[in-house]
């Protein structure tokens, strides 16, 4: 039972398990970073999207090797942006690039974290500078905070790419939290509860047959030993109905055991008259 009880509960625990999503990344991250990407939070940009507002949040994520720096951004803002707010963001990012060969693109509608978003991308390039930088920025209103995230690359991979990878990699963003398919769990410890009762019930009716066999065992074999006391008792009373039928010789005699006659002398002739001695 305790076997059965104990892969019952295994059972459960997978599937409560399988039934909860867990995120890759808990709190407001980047779900889907690049590869050997690492974690940097004390990374900061040269000019913030919102400048002007407080941070109530900050994260970073940066790769560097010889083909060149990825750094993304994650900053918290209190409050619930809007989008002529990120309008607005955008215009005062451009009137203050210092950058002669930085061109931006219009602001597109994004769907990140399920939630309505926006975006726009910048890159540096010229005919003589070639591509060398690309810049993607999206910003993601929630309930009471909006998050501002920059992904800006001078790695080859990631500029040949751009925007579409950029794109994809800031609208992974997402508040992680473990959810949970309630109707699912609640399936599942209610079939271990049934499970549990059904073996419970199977192991008293399994206990109650074989007390059922004991008894009946052990009343077999107090009938037979009654019997044979009955036996026992029976041979007893007849061995004393015979002593006292036939008692044995020696009682009969306590002086000893009666001689054994021997042979019986031939009688005596009749004495003959004319015999003179026979008077005498």
């Amino acid at each position: 039972m305790r076997r059965i009880t104990i892969v019952i509960a295994l059972a459960t625990l997978t599937g409560t398990l399988t039934a909860c999503q867990l995120p890759r990344f808990e709190g407001a991250e980047i779900q889907s970073p690049p590869a050997n990407f690492q974690r940097q939070a004390d990374n900061f940009p040269q000019r913030r999207v919102f400048p002007d507002l407080s941070v109530s949040h900050h994260a970073g994520w940066v790769h560097t090797d010889m083909d060149g720096v990825s750094i993304i951004y994650i900053d918290g803002h209190p409050g619930t942006l809007t989008m002529e707010a990120i309008m607005v963001a955008r215009e005062e990012a451009q009137a203050a690039e210092s950058d002669p060969d930085a061109v931006y693109g219009s602001l597109e509608t994004l769907t990140i974290d399920g939630r309505r978003a926006w975006g726009w991308y910048r890159t540096i390039q010229s005919p003589s500078r070639g591509l060398e930088e690309v810049t993607y920025t999206a910003v993601v209103p929630y309930d009471t905070i909006s998050y501002a995230l920059q992904f800006t690359s001078t790695e080859a991979t990631l500029k040949r790419a751009s925007p579409d990878t950029l794109r994809a990699i800031v609208t992974s963003f997402a508040i992680g939290r473990t959810t949970y398919n309630v109707p699912l769990i609640a399936l599942l410890l209610g079939a271990m509860l049934f499970a549990t009762a059904t073996f419970r019930t199977k192991r008293k009716e399994r206990e109650a047959r074989l007390r059922s066999i004991n008894l009946v065992t052990i009343k077999k074999d107090e009938e037979k030993k009654e019997a044979d006391e009955g036996k026992a008792t029976a041979a007893a009373g007849a061995g004393m109905s015979t002593a006292t039928a036939a008692p044995p010789a020696d009682a009969l005699h306590p002086q000893g055991p009666t001689p054994r006659a021997g042979p019986v002398p031939p009688p005596l002739p009749d004495p003959d008259p004319r015999d003179p001695s026979a008077g005498s």
